[in-house]
């Protein structure tokens, strides 16, 4: 509706001069009023897009959105992850979590506990030291370890279990108790519940085990390789071991090969146990069977089997030079063993039923009766004899005493040796040796005495039954006396010209 002071007509000219002459209070709507280069004016307008309904770019939109929720969610989360694991990683590092940590390690072990140096990182836990101390009734007695590196699971940054699947230590030290009353100990092996403190497998590249009183241990076990799996594939407590020192006081040093041990509740299960001559790799001495350390009902016995082992490794260096050479467990004759008795006192008790190894040579040396028999048979070969044929014989080792029985040496034409030879931990000599020299040899000695100190011809031999005494270092026997106690079977005349042991052993 126009204005009431506006005209009802206009001209031509009337419109285009109100239309060049806008009043300048007149709003310019969606424009920009310009001066033109001619002077003119006119009113620019802004260029608007034509739009259209574009659904596929909406859901675009929408998520691009969202992803960016999405990604700052998962920022805030890692940052609040970060900084739970941070606080885990202090908590872990703080004296709360260590007392909490050493009353879960009393729970799983029954053992008072010492823990130094512990800290904590997301991958391991590690401690400088770790002592474990048992009490009175039970056959642990302490275990010592240093280094300490455990692979952990993340929940054992919340105090209450640490788990994992390996937990290792560079180096510690066990001891053992010997069972004093054997019912007193069994409760202490078996464990109910699962322990607070667990992990796959235990290792130890070195270990040390001790068996009895530390200062006077009865057996000591040095730098062996030890792995204990807390539950193998059959369910059981397994410990292997791998090489070490295995010292027996009055035993032969021995070298630990490897074993591998099970525990069955109150029963030591030996898998195998294979030991070795402390300076020989040839020969193996190796254990199984069953132990029962707090059974009342006996000694616990386990079976040995030995192959091209050296018999000094078993009897001692001292006898071993006496009777030297390798031998293999002979199966057709009675068991060998070794037999362990329960209680405070378990000594060990060795018994081998042996023949010589094949292709091998045993010989005896440093009696004096094989001197006298190289001198007065006139043949070196006596002084220190080698046995091709079979050797056999029994060995038993028992708190330092040490015997040979069952002896039988042969060498066919020559000389066989029977009968026991037996040494106490002093190394004194004891036992009788039959000693058997070939019938031909005595008649063509052409000796009066050798035909009246030998007996009648057995087997291809004359026989004379010798004492020997001494020690192993130094052994010594009866046959010079009884070779000059001989009385030569010729005329009272001619006795003179039969010649003495000092005679004949006398140097040119």
């Amino acid at each position: 509706m126009a204005a009431p002071s506006d005209p009802e007509k206009y001209s031509l000219d009337d419109m285009m001069d109100r239309l060049k002459n806008r009043p300048d209070e007149e709003p310019i709507e969606n424009g920009e009023l310009v001066t033109r280069t001619d002077g003119s004016q006119a009113i620019r307008v802004r260029k608007r897009k034509r739009r259209s309904n574009q659904p596929h770019k909406e859901e675009i939109k929408k998520s691009n959105r969202a992803r960016m929720v999405q990604v700052s969610a998962a920022l805030i989360f890692v940052l609040l992850l970060i900084f739970a694991a941070g606080a885990a990683i202090i908590y872990a590092n703080s004296s709360p979590f260590r007392n909490e940590l050493t009353e879960n390690i009393t729970r799983s072990s029954g053992a008072n506990v010492e823990l130094t140096q512990f800290r904590m990182n997301p991958a391991s836990a590690n401690a400088g030291q770790l002592i474990l101390t048992w009490p009175d009734d039970n056959v642990l007695e302490s275990l010592s370890l240093r280094n300490i590196r455990a692979k952990i699971s993340p929940s054992a940054f919340f105090g209450k279990t640490m788990t994992g699947e390996e937990a290792s230590a560079g180096e510690g030290t066990l001891t053992l108790r010997l069972p004093g009353n054997p019912s007193s100990n069994a409760s202490n092996l078996e464990k109910d519940g699962t322990p607070p403190v667990r992990f796959g497998v235990y290792t130890l590249p070195k270990l040390h085990m001790r068996l009895g009183n530390a200062n006077a241990p009865l057996a000591r076990i040095n730098n062996t390789e030890a792995s204990f799996t807390p539950s193998n594939v059959n369910g059981r407590p397994q410990l292997l071991l791998n090489r070490g020192d295995v010292i027996i006081p009055g035993w032969p040093k021995l070298r630990l090969d490897r074993s591998h041990i099970e525990f069955r509740g109150n029963e030591i299960d030996i898998i195998g146990l294979r030991l070795r001559h402390a300076s020989d790799s040839r020969g193996t001495f190796e254990l199984g069977g069953i132990l029962t350390p707090f059974s009342l009902k006996g000694p616990s016995s386990l079976a040995v089997h030995v192959d091209s082992y050296l018999l000094s490794g078993i009897v001692g260096e001292a006898l071993g030079k006496r009777f030297s050479g390798r031998i293999d467990t002979d199966t057709t004759a009675q068991s060998s063993h070794l037999a362990i008795s329960p209680g405070s006192d378990p000594t060990p008790s060795l018994t081998i039923a042996f023949r010589s190894s094949i292709p091998t040579f045993f010989e005896v040396s440093g009696f004096p009766f094989l001197f006298g028999l190289a001198q007065t048979l006139e043949d070196d070969w006596f002084s220190h004899p080698s046995f091709d044929a079979e050797v056999t014989g029994t060995i038993r080792r028992s708190a330092g005493n040490v015997s040979l029985s069952d002896l039988n040496f042969e060498n066919k034409g020559r000389m066989a040796l029977r009968g026991s030879l037996n040494m106490d931990a002093n190394k004194r000599l004891s036992g009788t040796l039959e000693v058997g020299v070939a019938v031909a040899m005595i008649g063509a000695s052409g000796n009066p005495r050798l035909q009246n100190l030998f007996g009648p011809p057995e087997n291809g031999f004359r026989w004379v039954s010798l004492k020997p005494g001494g020690t192993a270092d130094s052994p010594t026997d009866n046959f010079k006396a009884l070779f000059n106690a001989a009385s030569p079977s010729v005329s009272p005349d001619s006795t003179s010209e039969i010649p003495s042991f000092e005679e004949l052993t006398a140097p040119e």
